[in-house]
């Protein structure tokens, strides 16, 4: 994922990490937009979701946190997204239907790995570690919060940085479940269904 992100954005002429949007990487029409969406988007989308199937086995979730596992395939899902309903040229709230799919498969993404990261923090591997519990509590309510201020036209200088800030607390959230939660050295007990 970061090198997708420097690489994008090294090859996207005009192109601010700190006020566009990663989607605008392959936006419709515009200066390598099919190799980033095959090698940027696809493949990171990939690699999220081969992330996803190679922990199930051993990450030692149930109940709700379970639950939250399974929705942080909305992560793999909002690069997929990305891929298949690139945005148009500056991302805009309306647009053409590709435009409109991305908008609208961006808020159940957002939300979705929101919610997944919060519920992970209730895995009782969690119980003895409370800074990391919080870490990913407010990382999960973050996730719509910030989501939603980013798509504010006033913001538009600043929404890069803050869709950046959200990829980053997602990537602690990630190692800090790795760390905490996958069983170590053994398959868990549990069924991964």
């Amino acid at each position: 994922m970061i090198a997708f992100y420097f690489i994008g954005a090294s090859v996207k002429p005009g192109y601010s990490q700190v006020s566009n949007f990663v989607s605008e990487y392959n936006a419709t029409g515009t200066a390598w937009a099919s190799a980033l969406t095959y090698a940027g988007f696809a493949g990171t989308s990939a690699m999220f979701a081969w992330f996803l199937v190679v922990a199930a086995p051993i990450t030692q979730v149930s109940g709700v946190s379970r639950l939250g596992y399974w929705l942080l395939w909305s992560i793999p899902f909002s690069y997929f997204v990305g891929a298949v309903a690139p945005c148009d040229a500056g991302c805009p709230f309306e647009g053409s239907t590709s435009q409109d799919l991305h908008n609208d498969f961006s808020v159940l993404a957002y939300f979705g790995m929101g919610l997944g990261i919060a519920l992970v923090s209730l895995a009782a591997g969690f119980r003895m570690f409370k800074l990391r519990r919080t870490f990913l509590l407010l990382t999960g309510f973050a996730f719509p919060l910030v989501f939603s201020l980013m798509i504010q036209p006033d913001v538009a200088p600043w929404r890069g940085l803050l869709q950046r800030s959200l990829d980053a607390a997602m990537a602690v959230s990630l190692v800090l479940m790795a760390i905490t939660i996958f069983a170590k050295g053994q398959q868990s007990s549990r069924d991964v269904a």
